[in-house]
């Protein structure tokens, strides 16, 4: 229900605005917090609409909201002014610059976020947003979910497949594809300048380096236990029939197979190709672990230069905000591309060729399950925090993850996330972005099950030495996995060769993949987080009062 008021012309009335906006928000149950903060920003909002006023036309003042969301709408007549002029008249002058600066890029922040200011036509309108609800972005997401798999199913099975085919072709398909390549020209210098920065303000190298140990040593730990997890919940469902092995087409899997070509599973060529030849063919390819090596070796120089040359550690900084704007903007167009992501998937799948493999699903589904879980105890064990208050901040990130099946797509809404929960960004801008890139518990998970799940097919005994190759194996993989489209699929291809496996069983699951894709990078981008949250808590780097504090 939207409450409205005309508030005259004049100064005196300000205060009859700022008490109708406080029992407004009240009444939407909005924080005492939020409230304080949005009666600041609209108190100045009011005098500069009124001192800019170009008549003594009336201030048309709106509080309207929706799954959440709460806002504040000024409108009135007058000449333009920005957000930068509240700003100014929200700062007060400190004989401590440091302080000052400290408090101006609190109100940057801020106002960034939440006010938006336009003139149109000799009209000011402010939107102040009082409140900014995760189920907001759920809902609409949940929504285009629901819709792009109902209209992939219905458009599959109503449509001739000409029509269905050209459709998702010619609308979902490159609306998906534009995005996605968007999303990928984006993450490469989003995870750069993010490692580069964190570490550049970093003031202490040594406890810089403890961080960086504690977030390694929980990624290898939680990585050999998803090996583990995978081994167990094929053990529960050991599902596969060896009347499957005629279904094998090389023809489906040719594709996939070409993108393998050259690779070789070794520990050696994974730690030697981490250290580029160039600084330019990284970005190009998007090779995440020689990115990573170079924004490490620019984010520990410019630290050790900081204190002669501060502008590089700034020129950093502000390299991360903007691409970081950038990944905002584009994150906004989620529910969009999920819908398209759904619609196609739903169209090209060959629903009838699926149904003699479709258990496969549901058992690595399960594995992700078991390994959130043991996540969650994790974290109540080794930082004596409560999961629950943890899977309520974090849910945001695991449902993009859901829908995206891309870890490095979902970095941006992880970091959000974790920034929310009180994470120092000392911690989770350097963590989340390696995480995203070497911690794969999800691909762990779904590797093991899959090769037990073909050499089932293909009558292969998983022996003691059969499981050695295939726990060693995964944990090589999990870190270089190939940076090309279908990553894990080329990994399946590379793996279930050394035990006896044709690469092209590969062609029984990959119309069936992109729904697994999904949860497994759901588990990813937990067990980045929590691994993440621990070490913030024993680095005395996460904020309690956050962590604790009501959605």
């Amino acid at each position: 229900m939207r409450k409205r008021l005309e508030l005259p012309c004049d100064s005196s009335r300000i205060r009859d605005g700022l008490d109708f906006i406080k029992e407004a928000l009240k009444e939407r149950n909005v924080s005492s917090k939020d409230i304080t903060r949005t009666v600041l920003t609209s108190e100045e909002v009011l005098a500069k609409l009124i001192s800019n006023a170009t008549d003594s036309d009336a201030i048309r003042i709106s509080v309207t909201g929706h799954f959440g969301n709460v806002k504040i709408i000024f409108k009135a007549k007058g000449s333009a002014f920005s957000a930068l002029d509240i700003e100014q008249q929200l700062l007060f002058e400190q004989e401590d610059e440091e302080a000052n600066e400290a408090l101006r890029r609190l109100l940057d922040k801020i106002l960034d976020d939440r006010l938006h200011i336009a003139n149109s036509n000799g009209v000011n309108t402010a939107v102040i947003k009082a409140r900014m609800s995760h189920y907001a972005g759920l809902i609409y997401t949940l929504i285009a979910l629901i819709l792009g798999i109902a209209t992939g199913l219905i458009m599959h099975d109503t449509l001739p497949a000409e029509v269905s085919g050209a459709i998702s072709s010619n609308l979902f398909v490159p609306v998906y594809t534009v995005f996605m390549n968007a999303l990928k020209m984006i993450v490469a210098p989003l995870v750069f300048f993010s490692i580069a920065s964190s570490i550049a303000d970093f003031g202490d190298i040594k406890a810089l380096g403890r961080i960086a140990l504690k977030i390694a040593g929980m990624y290898l730990i939680t990585s050999m236990i998803a090996v583990g997890v995978g081994f167990v919940s094929y053990q529960i469902f050991p599902i596969g029939n060896t009347s499957l092995a005629a279904s094998v087409s090389e023809e489906a899997a040719a594709d996939t197979l070409a993108k393998g070509e050259g690779m070789t599973i070794s520990i050696r060529d994974t730690l030697v190709g981490i250290v580029p030849s160039d600084i330019v063919t990284p970005f190009q390819k998007s090779e995440m672990l020689q990115i990573i090596f170079i924004a490490l070796i620019l984010g520990l120089a410019a630290a050790a230069l900081s204190k002669k040359y501060p502008i590089g550690r700034e020129i950093l900084s502000v390299f991360y905000a903007i691409f970081s704007k950038i990944t905002t903007v584009l994150v906004s167009f989620i529910p969009l591309i999920v819908f398209c992501s759904m619609s196609k998937m739903m169209i090209s799948m060959n629903l009838k060729d699926l149904a003699n493999v479709v258990l496969w699903v549901p058992v690595i589904y399960f594995g992700d399950i078991l390994m959130i879980m043991i996540y969650l105890v994790m974290l109540m064990v080794l930082a004596g925090l409560n999961p629950l208050t943890f899977l309520g901040k974090y849910y945001p990130a695991m449902i993009s993850a859901f829908t995206f099946a891309s870890s490095n797509a979902s970095l941006p809404s992880s970091m959000k996330q974790c920034d929310e929960m009180g994470v120092s960004p000392k911690v989770y801008s350097f963590s989340l972005p390696l995480g995203a890139t070497i911690n794969m518990d999800g691909n762990c998970i779904s590797l093991m099950i899959t090769a037990l799940f073909f050499a089932k097919i293909f009558n292969i005994p998983a022996s003691n030495g059969v499981l050695l190759s295939l726990f060693i194996s995964i944990i090589v993989l999990s870190v270089g996995s190939p940076g090309v489209p279908g990553g894990n699929l080329v990994c399946i291809a590379l793996l279930v060769p050394q035990i006896g496996v044709p690469a092209e069983a590969i062609s029984l699951i990959m119309g069936l993949y992109p729904i697994v894709g999904m949860m497994q990078v759901c588990a990813n981008v937990t067990g980045d987080a929590v691994a993440t949250t621990i070490v913030a808590k024993h680095e005395k780097l996460l904020d309690l009062d956050k962590f604790k504090a009501r959605a």
